[in-house]
């Protein structure tokens, strides 16, 4: 049984996820994150009952409709140069990513069941800056740097690693050969401009096959994050490569990602209309199980995504449909 095998996802079950909760503990329940860095809230007494009601929500709205949760997100920035610029020792980084990991097994431990799985991740964000991008890195050096993490998540004994936002085709090359190293599942999510392209102007289709073709085929699947439907379907041009994507994040609301960080207040939109949205990717895509959400959402997208794309699904084994893979 190969590693990739043993995610719920890849047998059939339907899972979501949450990110981008940093807009809503700014603009909700008013934390100044330094450098975006969510993780250093599980020092802060009401840091850490904030985190924990935005993930109960989520996890108990998934629950409600029959889906499970890769319960990740904390560790976006919790990598070495973000963690410098924080303060973080190496040794503090790894006892934080240590107790993130524990914090979303609590999670695991409470609502798990068959019909219902939970998994625990370790999100990887970039290098750097995921909207604003400067220098990235070479495969390579992303490979050495990204590696150190990845090597905490393993001594954690994590589910998977889910590397999102990533807008570097040769950084989640790096990435993922990290992960392949380290006999690690890895997931890679793209963030695609308004037009469906990455900031290096390939297509998503130009990327995924990119990163096969230098990793061996390493991540279990392909996703999009921080970014609306009607921002990303465009990229979702015809051709067997889309049976490798595996998931979708959206944002609550089509608007740029650099806007949103700008407004001073939380945008989130209409959350049964989302849910409506993924309803209809889920028609075209009967292959996708993982349907979650990023900036701007919370447990009220995730029910109405989960109600709605659950309805679509059990619509498709009803009438003998394209079935789930």
């Amino acid at each position: 049984m190969t590693k990739h095998s043993q995610l719920p996802q890849m047998n059939g079950h339907a899972m979501t996820c949450g990110g981008g909760f940093e807009t809503w503990l700014q603009y909700v329940d008013g934390f100044v994150l330094r450098h975006f860095c969510a993780f250093e809230l599980l020092d802060d007494a009401r840091g850490h009952a904030c985190l924990a009601d935005y993930h109960r929500r989520l996890v108990e709205a998934a629950v409600e409709n029959g889906f499970g949760v890769i319960n990740e997100g904390l560790h976006y920035r919790a990598s070495r140069d973000w963690g410098e610029l924080i303060g973080f020792s190496r040794e503090g980084l790894e006892e934080i990513n240590i107790r993130g990991i524990e914090f979303y097994r609590d999670f695991a431990r409470e609502y798990d069941s068959p019909e219902t799985p939970m998994r625990v991740g370790g999100v990887i964000g970039p290098r750097g800056d995921a909207y604003n991008v400067g220098r990235t890195p070479s495969a390579a050096e992303a490979e050495d740097y990204h590696s150190e993490q990845i090597q905490t998540f393993r001594k954690a004994g994590i589910d998977q690693v889910s590397a999102v936002t990533f807008s570097s085709v040769e950084e989640a090359i790096g990435v993922a050969l990290a992960a392949k190293a380290a006999g690690m599942p890895v997931v890679i999510s793209f963030f695609v401009k308004q037009g469906g392209r990455l900031s290096g102007g390939e297509t998503l289709e130009e990327a995924i096959a990119r990163v096969d073709a230098a990793t061996g085929s390493a991540p279990a699947y392909f996703m999009i994050n921080c970014t609306h439907p009607t921002e990303f379907e465009s990229a979702l041009t015809p051709g067997d490569w889309t049976r490798r994507l595996g998931g979708f994040m959206p944002n609550a609301v089509a608007m740029g990602t650099l806007s949103l960080c700008k407004l001073g207040h939380l945008e989130d939109g209409d959350p049964e209309e989302l849910g409506g949205q993924m309803a209809d990717l889920a028609r075209r895509f009967p292959h996708i199980n993982v349907w979650g959400g990023c900036c701007g959402t919370d447990g009220r997208h995730i029910g109405q995504i989960t109600r709605q794309v659950g309805a679509v699904r059990h619509a498709s084994r009803a009438g003998g449909g394209a079935g789930i893979a």
